[in-house]
């Protein structure tokens, strides 16, 4: 089934991937229909249909004429047949112009007026059908011509009527066809404001159905960049502790000189737990600064102005305070310390006495 001249129109205004996924659409609809109404175009099945219920009947359906010249018996019959149809008995006089029509050769005329009464007998197939027997043996014959306008009317061919009407007033204006042209003319208008609503409201449809297209595209791309950024932030957390046990790179399994600690997994892994602790090492100086620590720890004590540095510096200061309280003010199992890591008013474990340059971590300005 081709796609109507109006469809095409209006896909021709979208972009390509929605033109194609219209397209598509249509296609799909296409392949739900039988092959043998896929096959007709609608214009094609519009003019089956028609054919069907308003064919003219052809003139063998009524008695014709086959032979003989007796026109005296058929002018009797047509004067017969007009008394008839003058009273109204239209079934009567319809016998009479059949007799009038089988005992002589018919003229147009006489063809026009039993066409007549079969259009007053509502049989207008059958008028179309002497009417134009009739129009064959004589063209200009304006009753014939304004019979068939006035059948087609009735059968609701409204082009076939609106010229015959035409034609059959232009040879012999007549009143009553008249009224029924102006019936055709304003019925016409009618069909064709209504052909144009239907193909502005179609036209609509595949507007709307594009929007709604693409409407889909712009939200599931949406939804796609969401989902990717949340995947990279997820991604951006604490780097891989590779050599320690669930923690810190290059400690390959403990903190060296750290004897009594066996590696110090589990600590790291509970100090690590600590949501400021495990934010401070994102910070690379502080990591610099912890991996000092950890890959040499009595050094960093025996060197004071180092570690005054780190307690001092506003970014490692308290990280390393945090560390230092999370361990109870000191790293226990520190060999060769003497059981760990004193406070900073004296690295032995005694009084501060002012003979040493560490200061005492009370003297340390709170930085958390």
């Amino acid at each position: 089934m081709p796609t109507p001249q109006n469809v095409l129109d209006i896909l021709s205004k979208l972009d390509a991937s929605d033109k194609d996924v219209v397209q598509s659409y249509i296609d799909g609809l296409k392949s739900q229909l039988p092959e043998d109404e896929a096959a007709a175009s609608p214009s094609e099945k519009v003019e089956e249909t028609v054919e069907a219920e308003a064919a003219p009947a052809t003139a063998s359906d009524l008695p014709q004429y086959e032979s003989g010249e007796d026109y005296d018996k058929a002018t009797t019959y047509k004067m017969e047949a007009a008394d008839l149809k003058s009273a109204g008995d239209y079934t009567s006089a319809l016998d009479k112009y059949n007799q009038a029509i089988t005992s002589a050769p018919p003229s147009a005329l006489l063809l026009a007026n039993r066409a007549d009464v079969l259009f007053k007998l509502e049989r207008f197939s059958e008028a179309v059908a002497d009417c134009n027997v009739a129009l064959e043996n004589n063209p200009d014959s304006a009753k014939a011509c304004r019979i068939r306008g006035r059948s087609y009317k009735e059968l609701g061919e409204y082009e076939k009527a609106r010229k015959d009407l035409s034609a059959a007033q232009q040879m012999d204006y007549d009143g009553v066809a008249g009224a029924d042209l102006k019936f055709v003319v304003e019925k016409m208008a009618e069909l064709e404001a209504e052909t144009v609503k239907k193909n502005l409201e179609a036209e609509e449809k595949l507007k709307k159905k594009a929007e709604e297209i693409k409407k889909a595209r712009e939200e599931a791309k949406r939804e796609a960049e969401e989902e990717e950024a949340a995947r990279s932030a997820a991604g951006s957390g604490m780097p891989d502790m590779g050599g320690m046990p669930g923690g810190m790179p290059g400690m390959g399994g403990g903190m060296p000189g750290m004897g009594g600690m066996g590696g110090m997994g589990g600590l790291m892994s509970s100090l690590l737990s600590d949501p400021e602790l495990a934010a401070g090492l994102q910070n690379p100086k502080v990591m610099a600064a912890f991996q000092s620590l950890s890959a040499n720890p009595a050094g960093l004590m025996s060197n004071p102005g180092k570690l005054q540095e780190l307690m001092t510096d506003p970014e490692v200061g308290p990280f390393m305070q945090k560390l230092m309280s999370k361990m109870g003010g000191g790293m226990p199992g520190m060999g060769g310390m003497g059981g760990g890591m004193p406070d900073f008013g004296g690295m032995g474990g005694g009084d501060d006495d002012g003979d040493d340059d560490i200061p005492d971590l009370d003297d340390l300005p709170d930085l958390e």
